[in-house]
Parts: structure tokens; C-alpha cells; sequence
């Protein structure tokens, strides 16, 4: 065996993560910028929030008459809840992000245009060793419309599942032979998903980029290139250049807290290389991880996560409320006992508090409970009851117990201890006021943090109360106060319309009382009434006359209800009627 076999067989690595492989058929594009490139052209059509999540969903081969099957094969069918998948915003979140940023990130990398063959003459040493001018352009040309950005959060929230089912939504290779007429034979790498080395080393993931890429496009790029002399100096150009010449439209880094394991200098090193991946040579890098990652990408990669509105996304655990109750309510429908439990509010509150909202954690319990009521249930009732939720959990999972407890305890100084579960307040802060971009919280740190400036409100919704509360007399400042209001007091409700109503009454309201009752305006009259003169013959005061149009008329009294006045509103024509309002806003 020679050395480069030797070399192969002690870095031997396989792409944990391989997609199907397709032939190029070129798609009319609506946007501009997407025109006349054939790795663009050759995506598959923007995917919209309902194809996504018909695609993302596992849902388990499920129905009340199994339950009447044998033991053992019943034991079989609640294995399939271990490859459940409830499509959850972050899933959605994440695709749209990954849409964004691989089309706009091939937009500056048109295989076709001059600056794009000229790189390859120049050479992708140079072209990193020069970086890029004042313009932000590289030696040959080009300004890199690529972007960054990281997922980050608790282990068992579903990260890797949310990117790993995005990404198989994409084909990973696509083989072109003609482009409009003309011969454009290449293998476009789609994208690209490795797990950073448990050691954190460059060279390592040098190493297993070559090899993934071998693995998915049948190329001999390892044996051409890698040796045991081989410099981290001299590997990195060498993954630019296969980056560039197969089109790789996004690098996926996963488990990137191994990078927590470098010696000094190690890490930030790595990090300064996605850097320039993206700023440079214009490939797209998402990193994933757990929140021990959070302190390292706080610093140089920050740079790289450009102002392209994509942001990072952080996965926390579920919140207990509407949104655990969701998630478990779905779960719980998929149960293979011969006696069917009902979820009780009790049954909910018991599961979270076993698993902290950990959904992994969670999906595991439920499985873990229902063989044990199965294989040592007395007397035919297979019941799945707390008792039996705090027995499995204390005699299965007693490896995360420890973490739980800390997690339960709600102590900020245990929390320090297990940073892959919970981020440090000052980590966190840093992270935040670090990031060019909005960043997106989900789950339970979200709920301490809805007064942070960098957590990302859903900019469609935003951006629509605004300008309807704009366009209802609003100043600009006092809107933008009444849309975050409004959509922090309901985060989970989707519904633009009902939004909008409750923005228009809280403005219409408001606006009415402070036009009505005006203490300003009573206490003065009040004063010029004691500053007159008595006249000894007592005269009665004349009614005032009012416009038609005069607000006071709607007020029969300082008494009148917020209800009466919003009818009376209504009825002098002022504000819209819920119908006219319906028709508005629909």
C-alpha cells in the first residue's frame, strides 16, 4: 500500500449527508439579477411556506387499528416516532434563508462572464493572499454577493434536521452539457454539508472536503492533492479553486463548538478562512452548532455575515405554552397502546418538565414509555401515565438527568457548566450586538429577550402595520411603537388581518381618549370658569353648538365606555365599521 492509500485510510471520511443527482433543465427566472446563469437557472423553482412544509414532514405510518396488533409488532411501529419531523417555524426559517443565500451568492459567480474565468488564470493563491480592495473586489473583478450565517442552539432542538431537510430539497449536483445553444459541460456542486473535525484542525477539514467532494462527484481530488507534507497554506487554495470551478453555492459546517478544542489561535484562524471564503471567493458558509459555538463566532466571522438580510437563527428550547402545547399535541396522536390515553394538561406539563422542551429529549420519552407499558403493561392497560413518564426518565435517561436539573433549577451559575445547553447572558449579548443582521430567537430565551433590538420581528408583518397605521393618521415614530407592540403581544398568531384589527382599534381607541377626554383642556376651562367675575344674577349656562363632524359629540358623558364611544365612532362615519374594515384590509 503506498502512502497516498495509507493517507486515505487514516483520513478516510464520508459526506454524512448525500442528495440526489440531476441534469441540468434550465427555468425562465422573474428576477433580474437571477437572469442568463446557468447556475441559478438550473435551481429548482422557489419553493413556497406550504411545499416546504409538506416536504420537511416525517410523520409516522399511523392508525387506531394497530393498536390491536401483536406486541411486537407494535414495539416496531413506535420505532417510527424516532424519525418524526413536525414542520416548525425554524424549519421554514431556515430554508428561506438557505434560498436567499445560495441565489444571491451565485449572482457575483456567473461561470460565464470574463472575471469569473480570469480567477483561474490568476491563480486562487493570490487571490486570497490579495483579499479584496476598498470596492470589496477581488483581483479579478469580482464583489462577492455571498453570505454567512450560523444556526445555533441547544443539542436535540432539531438544527441539523432543519438544514439537512432543507438541503435535500435542492439536488446536490447538477450536470451540465449545453447552456442556450452553446457547450457548457460542468458538475455544479450544489451544496456541500461536512462536520468539523472532533479536533478542530484545519487540515482535517482540508482533508474531508476532499474526500466529500470525491465521494459526490466520483473526482480523485484527494489523491491529487493531500500528503502527510501537505500545508495548510497550500490545501486552502486548493479548496477555493474546487469551490469556484464546481459552482459550490453553500458550504455547511456542522458541530462548529469542536472549534472550542483548538489551541490559541486555531480557531479564529478556521473562522478568518470562511471569511474569506465568502468575502473573497464568493462561496456560501453556514455554520451550525451548539451555544458553546457562540463566543467563538462572536468575533471574526461576525464580519463575514454581511447585510443581506439573512441573519443568524437561534434554536432554543420549546416555550411552555401555545407553542409546547402544538408540538405535543401532534406528537401525542402517534400511540400504539391497546388503551388510548387522552393528553391531559397534567400529561403536559410532566413531559416538559422531564424534558425542558428539548424536543429530541421529548420524541425519546414518549417512544421509551410506550414500549415499557407495552412489554410490561398488567392486565391488558397499556396507560401512559406520570408515573410511568418520571419511572422511564429516571431509569433510561439518566445521562442527561444531570443537565435537566440544571436547566430546571433555572441557577444562572450551574448554567455556566453546561454551555452547550444554555448560552452565558454575557456571551449572548456580545453575539448580539456583534451581528450586522437581525438574529431570529426561537424558544425560551426568546422570552427574556423580546426587548433586545437585535431580535428579528418578522419584517413582511412588521412592515405592514407600520404602514397601516401610517395610513390611519399615525406618526412614523408612534407606528413603529404600535407594529412591535403588536406583534410581540402575538408572536405566534399568523394572521395579517386579525393583526391589523387590533392595531386599528388600539390606534382608534387611543386616538378617541386622548381627544376626549383631555385633562389639559378641562382643568384650564375649570380655571377660566374661577377667574370670571360673579354676576348676581345667576345665568344658565348655554349649551355649546358643535360641528356635525366634532368628536365631543360622540360622548354623552366623562363616563362613556370605551364601547359606546368605538359605536359612536363608527356611526359618525370617523373610523370604519368592522365590515368596511374587513373589506380594507383583506
Amino acid at each position: 500500500m503506498d502512502r497516498k492509500a495509507n493517507l486515505e485510510a487514516m483520513y478516510h471520511f464520508t459526506p454524512s449527508l448525500i442528495g440526489r443527482q440531476v441534469n441540468a433543465e434550465y427555468l425562465p427566472q422573474e428576477i433580474t439579477g437571477y437572469k442568463n446563469n446557468p447556475f441559478i437557472e438550473a435551481l429548482p423553482p422557489i419553493f413556497e411556506e406550504e411545499f416546504v412544509g409538506s416536504k420537511i414532514a416525517r410523520f409516522p405510518d399511523h392508525n387506531d387499528e394497530q393498536r390491536k396488533l401483536g406486541k411486537q409488532t407494535r414495539l416496531h411501529l413506535i420505532q417510527q416516532i424516532a424519525d418524526y419531523v413536525e414542520p416548525l417555524p425554524s424549519h421554514l426559517l431556515v430554508e428561506q434563508r438557505l434560498s436567499r443565500l445560495m441565489r444571491h451568492g451565485y449572482k457575483a459567480r456567473n461561470p460565464l462572464t470574463r472575471e469569473s474565468v480570469k480567477q483561474f488564470h490568476i491563480g486562487f493563491e493570490n487571490i486570497l493572499e490579495s483579499g479584496v480592495d476598498d470596492g470589496d473586489t477581488n483581483l479579478a473583478g469580482i464583489r462577492s454577493t455571498a453570505s454567512g450565517f450560523a444556526i445555533l442552539g441547544v443539542s436535540g432542538q432539531g438544527k441539523t434536521t432543519a438544514i439537512e431537510s432543507s438541503l435535500l430539497l435542492y439536488p446536490q449536483v447538477i450536470h451540465h452539457s449545453t447552456y442556450q445553444g452553446q457547450p457548457f459541460i460542468r458538475k455544479q456542486l450544489v451544496w456541500l454539508k461536512l462536520n468539523c473535525p472532533h479536533d478542530g484542525s484545519l487540515k482535517g477539514l482540508c482533508f474531508n472536503f476532499l474526500q466529500a467532494v470525491d465521494s459526490v462527484l466520483e473526482t480523485n481530488y484527494f489523491r491529487k492533492f493531500a500528503s502527510k507534507g501537505s500545508s495548510v497554506d497550500m490545501l486552502l487554495p486548493v479548496m477555493a479553486h474546487i469551490a469556484t470551478l464546481h459552482g459550490l453555492g453553500a458550504l455547511v459546517i456542522d458541530e462548529i463548538q469542536n472549534l472550542s478544542f483548538m489551541k490559541s489561535g486555531g480557531a479564529e484562524r478556521m473562522l478568518n478562512y470562511f471569511t474569506q471564503l465568502i468575502n473573497t471567493i464568493g462561496v456560501s458558509v453556514i455554520l451550525i452548532g451548539t451555544f458553546k459555538a457562540m463566543k467563538l463566532l462572536s468575533g471574526s466571522f461576525s464580519q463575514a455575515r454581511r447585510s443581506t438580510g439573512q441573519g443568524d437563527l437561534i434554536m432554543d428550547r420549546l416555550m411552555e405554552g401555545e407553542e409546547w402545547d402544538f408540538f405535543i399535541e401532534r406528537l401525542w396522536k402517534y400511540q400504539w397502546t391497546s388503551t388510548c390515553t387522552k393528553l391531559t394538561d397534567s400529561l403536559k406539563k410532566e413531559i416538559y418538565k422531564l424534558s425542558q422542551g428539548i424536543v429530541d429529549i421529548a420524541v425519546k420519552l414518549y417512544m421509551l414509555a410506550q414500549w415499557e407499558v407495552i412489554m410490561h403493561g398488567k392486565d391488558n392497560k397499556e396507560r401512559v401515565t406520570i408515573w410511568l413518564l418520571r419511572n422511564v426518565a429516571s431509569r433510561h435517561m439518566q445521562l442527561v438527568q444531570p443537565l435537566l436539573q440544571v436547566l430546571k433549577r433555572n441557577d444562572p451559575s450551574a448554567k455556566v457548566m453546561v454551555d452547550d445547553l444554555y448560552p452565558q447572558w454575557d456571551v449572548l449579548d456580545q453575539f448580539l450586538r456583534n451581528s450586522k443582521e437581525k438574529v431570529n430567537i426561537q424558544g425560551e430565551i426568546r422570552s427574556q429577550l423580546l426587548r433586545d433590538e437585535n431580535i428579528e420581528l418578522d419584517q413582511n408583518r412588521y412592515l405592514e402595520l407600520v404602514k397601516t397605521a401610517i395610513d390611519f393618521g399615525a406618526s412614523a415614530e408612534n407606528a413603529e411603537k404600535l407594529a412591535k407592540r403588536i406583534l410581540l403581544q402575538n408572536e405566534t398568531e399568523g394572521d395579517l388581518v386579525r393583526l391589523r384589527k387590533e392595531l386599528l382599534q388600539e390606534i382608534e381607541l387611543t386616538a378617541a381618549t386622548a381627544d376626549i377626554h383631555n385633562p389639559i383642556s378641562e382643568n384650564q376651562t375649570e380655571r377660566e370658569q374661577k377667574k370670571r367675575p360673579r354676576n348676581r344674577t345667576t345665568r344658565k349656562k348655554e349649551p355649546s353648538i358643535l360641528d356635525v363632524d366634532d368628536l365631543r359629540n360622540t360622548v354623552s358623558s366623562h363616563n362613556a365606555k370605551s364601547t359606546e364611544i368605538y359605536e359612536n365612532l363608527v356611526e359618525l362615519g370617523t373610523i370604519p365599521s368592522e365590515e368596511d374594515l374587513s373589506k380594507l384590509i383583506v
